[in-house]
């Protein structure tokens, strides 16, 4: 893993102000995250911690709708009340997902920001045009291939 600067924002805009210019990512559990600098896939300069931003509610709008903050757990998502009642398929897909240090550490906004699980993009072994753009693609010369177990 590469050196980088942590930089824990109080607000929406230190956040943005420490954001500056350069290599800069922001995580709130950065499960995903963590993985991909062990990996070298992500080398940020600095990484900017959000959890104090004010967005981890999950609230009922007056027309019934259900507004879910970007850094709302997955495991409070999936046990809340409400979800849990009118959306149960949401519960389950969260419950199955990972599991339960990951569902505790891991937010909706971070679930929605994760990299491909490909394995070609995870493996210096082969190119990704995903993590390198124009390096070609590993399953286009049959490198990887299921067992179908």
């Amino acid at each position: 893993m590469e050196p980088f600067k942590f930089i824990r924002a109080q607000d929406t805009q230190s956040a943005i102000q420490a954001a500056g210019s350069g290599d800069t990512k922001f995580i709130a559990g950065g499960t995903n995250m963590l993985d991909l600098m062990k990996l070298n896939i992500e080398k940020p300069k600095k990484i900017i911690d959000i959890n104090k931003l004010g967005l981890d509610k999950i609230e009922v709008l007056p027309n019934g709708n259900i507004r879910i903050g970007a850094l709302v757990k997955n495991s409070d998502l999936a046990y809340h009340p409400i979800i849990k009642e009118k959306y149960p398929v949401l519960s389950q897909a969260l419950l199955s997902g990972a599991s339960p240090q990951l569902r505790n550490m891991a937010s909706v906004g971070g679930n929605l920001m994760q990299r491909t699980r490909c394995p070609y993009f995870y493996s210096r072994d082969f190119a990704c045009n995903k993590r390198d753009p124009g390096s070609g693609y590993g399953s286009a010369w049959g490198y990887y291939r299921s067992t179908g177990d």
